[in-house]
């Protein structure tokens, strides 16, 4: 019969200082690096808010400029994720990248008349799909500005392109995107472009009738003046 061989307590003891010294050690270099990316992912989400809050002004070249800003934020983030592999698919930096998406997707749709893809955007495809499902919102405010300047042309492309970027993200049948809030992001989209449809048409309707009140005084004052 063997017996279990116990270790003697002194070896016990300073393997087990050693276990959690560098144990330690190991939980402080990842708080560390959580709390750059934290700061870092921060910065991606203010400036993409800032380039869309220059886009809602017209100030497309601005946005531009202000743009340039995202690619050493983005590399350093990509340097920070690839550290610890537990943060690759954090919340904070899905949603940077989300936020981020979002903001140069647009800026280049209107000042390119071309929808960049998530390769050229260096995002992981998950964010880039529901960025571009949040760029509908934006749209939205778009569409609103033209139909308040009556210019209804601009509005219905507008809107075609949110038509667009719905029906094709419908396509996608990826239990993990599904998983990850796509079905959400899909029907927050489509309410807002049932929306926007019926601001469109009623602004439309309410433009033809006032033509129509217009050439009817016209008349009204012609058949008078005879």
């Amino acid at each position: 019969m063997h017996l279990m061989r116990v270790p003697t307590w002194c070896k016990f003891v300073s393997k087990l200082e050693e276990i959690f010294a560098k144990l330690e050690h190991t939980l402080s270099e990842k708080d560390s690096v959580r709390d750059s990316i934290q700061e870092t992912a921060r910065s991606i989400i203010r400036l993409s808010k800032t380039v869309l809050g220059l886009i809602h002004r017209g100030l497309l070249e601005e946005a531009k400029l202000e743009a340039d800003k995202f690619s050493s934020l983005l590399v350093n983030l990509e340097k920070l994720r690839s550290l610890h592999e537990e943060f690759y698919f954090s919340n904070l930096i899905a949603d940077a990248y989300q936020e981020y998406c979002e903001a140069r997707v647009l800026l280049t749709y209107l000042s390119e008349s071309r929808i960049p893809n998530w390769e050229e955007l260096r995002s992981p495809p998950i964010s880039y799909l529901l960025g571009l499902l949040d760029m509908v919102g934006e749209l939205r405010r778009l569409t609103l500005d033209c139909i308040r300047r009556g210019d209804i042309d601009a509005a219905e492309r507008f809107l075609k392109t949110m038509d667009d970027i719905y029906y094709e993200s419908m396509k996608i049948d990826s239990p993990y995107a599904l998983s990850v809030g796509l079905r959400r992001k899909l029907d927050i989209a489509r309410k807002i472009i049932e929306t926007t449809r019926g601001d469109l048409i009623f602004e439309i309707r309410r433009s033809k009738l006032e033509q129509a009140l217009r050439n009817l005084e016209d008349v009204i004052r012609r058949h008078e003046a005879s």
